[in-house]
């Protein structure tokens, strides 16, 4: 509560400094668009403010010449973002008329800021075609890391122009050709446990995908490419689980000594009354425990479609035990804590898993280190 009371505290002073500003802080340093719009805004509650009125006369020529001055500059530069700094003044310049506009003292005081519409229209026209040549010149060197420098000058283009010449296409083309396509191969088993084996690799692949949504990386299965006759992956991700077992059966028996002192046996009477009467009971427990181990080791490989060269091999390795307890005794029951009785209740071990949930369960620590590693390969992308 305290920590949301000093925040909201900080926020009302914040709210409070930049309210009271008149816009002669940025003034003095040279900032004259945000000295225009801070005295705008203390005008909206302050019309008679005196010093954000002087602060406005001042700044607005001021930021129209500085604007006019990197426009040009912008125009003789001829350098790939020259249209991007024309289009950045023109929206500021707009957006500045549009405020003083929207403050009835501001525009009394300058009753016609000039708007850029036609020439914000005609300098995004032009950032649009050179952003679109840029990235077609992108797209033609042929490579992965171009081919994202292009698609960002697609989404550029169709940002100033929506929907410019065909760009909406070129962006899905770019995206194609910016992506790393991997196939991920499941890994084959024996038939008894290729469904589990299945199941894993379904896991690891919908969450190799969800990872990857909206990156230039793409995961398919085998089916998934074919279905899409995809002919030129870049990768292939190689699953092998390389040595297993499951179902391996241990028996094991332990027998102790119990005893408790002053444990009520019995009453006596002593002149008429009853009183009860303590000793040491005592039992010997037999526990018997039955565990069954299952483990195995999977491969992962990543190689290139194009030469086969092997990119990274790693080992990952799983256990699982289940375990089951159950006890008899003999002598006297008192002498046992209540875990202890409901072992001796049990009389026999529990029905354990199915082969193929302890397959499942070996390979869930093989999964929990797979996935993150394979997401720390693919995060660059």
């Amino acid at each position: 509560m305290k920590i949301i009371y000093k925040t909201l505290i900080i926020s009302i002073i914040s709210f409070l400094v930049m309210a009271c500003s008149s816009g002669n802080k940025a003034y003095k340093r040279g900032d004259y668009f945000k000295a225009c719009m801070e005295s705008i805004d203390r005008l909206r509650n302050s019309p008679g403010n005196e010093k954000s009125q002087y602060v406005l006369m001042n700044s607005y020529p001021l930021a129209q010449k500085e604007a006019q001055r990197e426009i040009a500059n912008a125009k003789l530069a001829n350098t790939t973002d020259q249209y991007d700094v024309l289009v950045y003044q023109y929206e500021r310049m707009n957006q500045l008329a549009n405020a003083i506009y929207h403050c009835p003292k501001a525009n009394q005081l300058i009753p016609h800021p000039t708007e850029y519409i036609a020439e914000l229209t005609s300098a995004k026209q032009m950032a649009a075609d050179q952003a679109y040549e840029m990235g077609n010149k992108a797209i033609e060197a042929n490579t992965i890391d171009q081919a994202r420098i292009g698609f960002q000058y697609f989404l550029k283009a169709n940002d100033y122009v929506p929907g410019y010449k065909d760009v909406l296409i070129k962006l899905e083309q770019a995206r194609y050709y910016a992506t790393l396509r991997v196939i991920v191969q499941p890994p084959l088993t024996s038939n008894k446990y290729q469904y589990t084996a299945d199941f894993f690799y379904n896991n690891l692949l919908a969450e190799m995908v969800r990872t990857a949504k909206n990156r230039f990386v793409r995961f398919y299965s085998p089916e998934e490419a074919s279905k899409e006759n995809m002919r030129d992956p870049h990768q292939y991700i190689i699953l092998n689980f390389e040595d297993f077992s499951v179902g391996n059966i241990r028996e094991t028996n332990n027998s102790i000594e119990l005893s408790r002192d002053s444990v009520i046996v019995g009453t006596v009477e002593v002149e008429g009354k009853k009183y009860n009467t303590y000793n040491t009971v005592k039992a010997k427990l037999t526990t018997m425990r039955q565990e069954i181990s299952s483990g195995g080791l999977l491969s992962l490989r990543i190689v290139e479609a194009q030469n086969s060269r092997e990119l990274q091999l790693r080992n990952f390795s799983g256990q699982y035990v289940w375990a089951s307890e159950w006890a008899t005794f003999q002598g006297d029951d008192r002498a046992l804590t209540m875990e202890q009785k409901k072992k001796c209740n049990q009389k026999q071990p529990q029905i354990p898993p199915s082969q193929q949930d302890l397959f499942v369960e070996f390979t869930k620590p093989i999964f929990d280190q797979a996935l993150p590693y394979l997401r720390n390969i693919y995060s660059r992308y």
